[in-house]
């Protein structure tokens, strides 16, 4: 049987992990870092600034939306555009009730927004809500642009180190495909797994969202790396199906 690593958060390990049960695959759930809110560290205020020019708001995922949307002073968010990296963040945005007016033409990737029409012409002055350590590529394009950037830091990654569980599962696995949605959870493996159980997952096939994770593991020695259909569980099973039938697992 073909054993599947889902290196997700919890809740969406989980529920992925459903899905593979049901098509009759074994999963590993091996969740790397947890989540929680941190004060952004920035005066959002002056960060916008006074006058006619653009106010951006740019949310890099659905926890940043979590934990970013409270830190907006409320004088503010009138005057505010908002953009969304990828459909599940915009989606959460017009949840709260904010439209989105930036999107990517297509993807879900910071150079996908980047590509975005609407920030080209008139640039501003940008606030990006990530974590710490993220969205670099996102707020150099930015600065390209002419967009003056802020990046606040509402939230933070708080690391799950493998368990001697999981770490067996993987070695004992035959047969092995491993499913990455982040380089922080590709570098915590890296460091706290053992050397044979970080090798095998680096010589099996590997389903990656984005081709920066793809180049990041293929500098680690990943041997078979594969594109996914899309960040979300939906995209992943289909990715994984695809995967299976490719490698004849």
């Amino acid at each position: 049987m073909t054993h599947v690593l889902i290196t997700r958060p919890l809740d969406a390990s989980r529920e992925l992990a459903d899905s593979l049960r049901g098509i009759g695959l074994k999963p590993i759930v091996m969740p790397l870092y947890d989540f929680r809110e941190r004060a952004p560290g920035v005066d959002l205020r002056a960060a916008w600034g006074e006058g006619d020019r653009r106010r951006l708001a740019v949310f890099t995922s659905p926890r940043a939306v979590q934990y970013g949307l409270p830190h907006i002073p409320a004088g503010l968010v009138a005057g505010l555009e908002y953009a969304a990296v990828g459909a599940a963040t915009q989606a959460r945005l017009e949840e709260a009730g904010r439209a989105v007016g930036v999107r990517a033409p297509g993807g879900y990737t910071s150079e996908d927004l980047l590509a975005s029409p609407a920030l080209a012409g008139k640039p501003g002055r940008a606030v990006i809500f990530a974590a710490p350590g993220g969205r670099r590529t996102l707020a150099e394009g930015l600065g390209r642009l002419g967009w003056d950037v802020t990046v606040a830091m509402v939230y933070e990654r708080c690391p799950l180190p493998p368990a001697k569980t999981q770490a067996e599962a993987i070695a004992a696995a035959g047969s092995l495909i491993s499913i990455w949605t982040s380089i922080s959870a590709v570098e915590l493996a890296q460091r706290n797994l053992p050397v044979a159980a970080w090798k095998k997952l680096l010589a099996s096939p590997i389903l990656v969202i984005s081709a920066r994770i793809a180049h990041h593991l293929r500098g680690r020695g990943a041997r078979n790396t594969s594109l996914a259909a899309g960040p979300g569980n939906a995209d992943l099973l289909q990715s994984v199906r695809r995967l299976v039938d490719t490698n004849g697992q």
